[in-house]
């Protein structure tokens, strides 16, 4: 027990350190928008294996271009004796078209979590992941800029994630090593990648145990090695309300668009929707963005929300 707690704590003052050191070009993958809520594992390899089931699901952008998609899985690994043990593993797959091409990757995550107390209540895990992300360039839209032929870009992430019954914090570095800029790979175009640093953080307020009414306000940092001193730029507020084996959220962005997502459990597999579109003005398939995610739990079951360790 000793030894949790003094690991416990150590680890808990390197997140606040490197917080400290942070206050202060595009990761991969940048969309669906919705990665965040429905694919936290994709920001940080930490989260993996930090829910009592086995988690496959697929989410894709729809309507007009259904130009980009995500599946992942995860699970926390069990011991000879069938009770969890201190290991997560993960993987997730992913295609997104962007302007001048398309990008498409893999990546394998694997986590190690350390309970905190003998309740197994409050723990902390730290993870890594190896990805590789390859980009394929449009014909049509070659230019001095891009270059003429496909490029394979291997990186990892690190991160720590503390998660509990009320509070939950993560720190992540996603593509660790970045992109070299070259006259084959410039900044400006599709194929470069730089280190992005995310930080997420929230707290569940119970207003009704009986009815497993929770609020979750919550808060996305995400910066790369330009817009460290930006800061202030980049704070993104969420906000869920959870409803037994139902949730209702949105986040700020910025004023001119609105955002609202919900997810409905049922007993083996979840769906949830996803909207993003202008706040004011004339709504059409070019200004909405609708992504949709379905997935399935295998394992525990008939779980509320409440009970969820979620990111």
């Amino acid at each position: 027990m000793w030894f949790r707690t003094i690991v416990g704590k150590s680890v808990l003052t390197l997140v606040g350190l490197i917080l400290t050191l942070l206050v202060g070009a595009q990761d991969v993958p940048s969309t669906p928008l919705s990665i965040p809520v429905y694919n936290p594992m994709a920001l940080n390899p930490a989260f993996v294996g930090s829910k009592d089931f086995t988690n496959i699901s697929l989410t894709s952008k729809v309507l007009k271009n259904p130009d980009s998609q995500i599946i992942n899985f995860h699970k926390r690994l069990n011991s000879s004796n069938g009770i969890f043990s201190n290991f997560g593993f993960g993987a997730y797959a992913f295609q997104e078209q962007l302007d001048r091409s398309w990008n498409t990757g893999l990546a394998f995550a694997g986590s190690y979590h350390i309970a905190l107390d003998d309740a197994n209540i409050h723990n902390i895990s730290v993870g890594s992941s190896l990805k590789g992300f390859l980009n394929i360039p449009k014909k049509e839209h070659e230019s001095v800029s891009d270059t003429s032929v496909s490029i394979f870009n291997p990186n990892m992430d690190v991160g720590v994630y503390y998660y509990g019954p009320t509070a939950f914090a993560g720190l992540s570095v996603t593509s660790l090593f970045g992109t070299s800029a070259s006259d084959e790979v410039p900044v400006e175009s599709d194929a470069y990648v730089s280190r992005e640093y995310h930080f997420y953080g929230g707290y569940k307020f119970l207003l009704n145990r009986s009815n497993s009414i929770v609020l979750e306000p919550s808060l996305l940092i995400s910066l790369n090695d330009s817009t460290i001193s930006e800061t202030h730029k980049h704070l993104v507020p969420y906000l869920k309300l959870y409803l037994q084996n139902f949730y209702i959220g949105t986040y700020v962005k910025s004023f001119d668009v609105f955002a609202l997502f919900f997810q409905y459990q049922f007993p083996r597999f979840y769906t949830g929707v996803f909207l993003e579109f202008p706040s004011s003005g004339f709504l059409n398939d070019d200004n909405i963005i609708f992504e949709v995610s379905l997935g399935v739990n295998l394992g525990k079951r008939g779980h509320t929300f409440l009970q969820y360790r979620h990111w």
